[in-house]
C-alpha cells in the first residue's frame, strides 16, 4: 500500500470509527427530563462554539448539536434553562440555526444566546433578540465572545491563532458563565457604528439580509488534486454537501459557508473559490479548529450520513 492510499484509508477509517461508536445516525432524543437544568442548542464548523457551550454547560447541562436536531420530528423542548451557541455569520446567527428555531417550541424560565465572533458582532444580539421573538422566544439575556476569525477569504488563521486577543477567552467564557448563573436579564446594545458596519457590508456585498451565506457549495469550494478521497469532508459537513466521486471528493448542494469541509481536511486540500468582492484566502495552509474540539466531536456534531 503507498502512502497516498494508506492516507486515505486512515481517512476513512477515522470517520467510520466515529460515526460507528457514537451512532451519529440516530438523532438525538429529546426525551430525557423534562425539565433538565440547562439545555443548550448548539452549531459548530471549527470547534468555537462547541467548546464555548462546553463550559457554560458546566457538569449540569445537557448539550444537543443543531445539525442534528433540526431534523426532529418532534421538536418539542423543555428545561429550567435554554441556551443557544452559535457563530456569528456576517453579523447574523446561521441559517441552520434561525431554521431551528423556527420550527421548534421552547419551554423555559430563562433564555439566553451566545455568540463567537472574530472581527463584529455589529447587529447580531438585536436580530436574535427580535428573531427570536417572532418565534415565540423572549431572551433572557445575550451576549457574544470573541474568538479566533475562521473565514478565511479575509484572515489568516496561522495569525488569528496567534492573536493576543485570545488570552482573554477563559475570562470572558467565565463571565458569561456568571451573569447566566446569576439569571442576569441583559442583551448587548447595538450601536450606530454597529448598524453602520452592516448597512456597509450588505449594501456592497448584494447578499440575503437574513440567510447571508447560504448558496450552492460548488460555488464556494473545491477539492484540489491534493484530496485522497478519506470521506472526512462528507462526515464533517452540516449540510451533507460532499460526496466521494472515484476516490475524489465533489461539493454538491445547498451550503451554509461554515466551512467546517476547509478547516477540517487532514490534507489541507479544499479550497475557496474567490467570490467578488471577496478577496482570495491570504493563507491557503492555514486551517483551524479549536485546541479543546477533536474531529470526532465535530464529525459527532454535524455528520449526516
Amino acid at each position: 500500500m503507498n502512502r497516498r492510499d494508506a492516507l486515505k484509508y486512515m481517512g476513512a477509517l477515522c470517520a467510520g470509527s466515529v460515526l460507528a461508536s457514537t451512532g451519529i445516525t440516530a438523532l438525538a432524543s429529546c426525551s430525557q427530563n423534562p425539565r433538565t437544568k440547562r439545555l443548550i442548542f448548539f452549531f459548530s464548523a471549527t470547534g468555537n462554539s462547541l467548546y464555548v457551550s462546553r463550559q457554560l454547560g458546566e457538569e449540569k447541562a445537557t448539550l444537543l448539536s443543531i445539525s442534528q436536531e433540526i431534523h426532529n420530528e418532534n421538536p418539542v423542548y423543555e428545561a429550567e434553562e435554554i441556551g443557544f451557541v452559535c457563530p456569528v455569520y456576517c453579523f447574523l446567527p446561521p441559517a441552520i440555526v434561525q431554521d431551528f428555531i423556527a420550527r421548534s417550541t421552547f419551554k423555559a424560565d430563562y433564555f439566553f444566546a451566545v455568540g463567537t465572533f472574530g472581527a463584529h458582532s455589529t447587529v447580531f444580539p438585536e436580530f436574535f433578540n427580535n428573531f427570536a421573538k417572532e418565534h415565540g422566544v423572549q431572551m433572557n439575556y445575550i451576549s457574544c465572545i470573541q474568538m479566533v476569525d475562521t473565514y478565511l477569504p479575509y484572515f489568516d488563521a496561522d495569525r488569528e491563532k496567534a492573536d493576543p486577543k485570545n488570552q482573554l477567552i477563559p475570562e470572558k467564557i467565565a463571565a458569561v458563565l456568571a451573569a447566566i448563573n446569576k439569571h442576569e436579564n441583559y442583551i448587548l446594545p447595538v450601536t450606530q457604528q454597529d448598524r453602520m458596519i452592516y448597512e456597509g457590508y450588505f449594501r456592497s456585498s448584494g447578499r440575503d439580509r437574513q440567510r447571508p451565506t447560504i448558496t450552492r457549495s460548488e460555488k464556494i469550494v473545491f477539492a484540489t488534486d491534493a484530496c485522497i478521497g478519506c470521506g472526512v469532508c462528507t462526515s464533517v459537513c452540516p449540510h451533507g454537501c460532499w460526496k466521494v466521486v472515484d476516490g475524489h471528493s465533489v461539493p454538491q448542494g445547498e451550503c451554509e459557508n461554515c466551512l467546517a469541509c476547509v478547516h477540517n481536511c487532514p490534507q489541507k486540500a479544499i479550497s475557496i473559490i474567490p467570490t467578488p468582492p471577496e478577496p482570495e484566502e491570504p493563507n491557503r495552509n492555514a486551517r483551524y479548529r479549536n485546541p479543546n474540539v477533536s474531529l470526532a466531536d465535530l464529525i459527532k456534531a454535524n455528520s449526516q450520513l
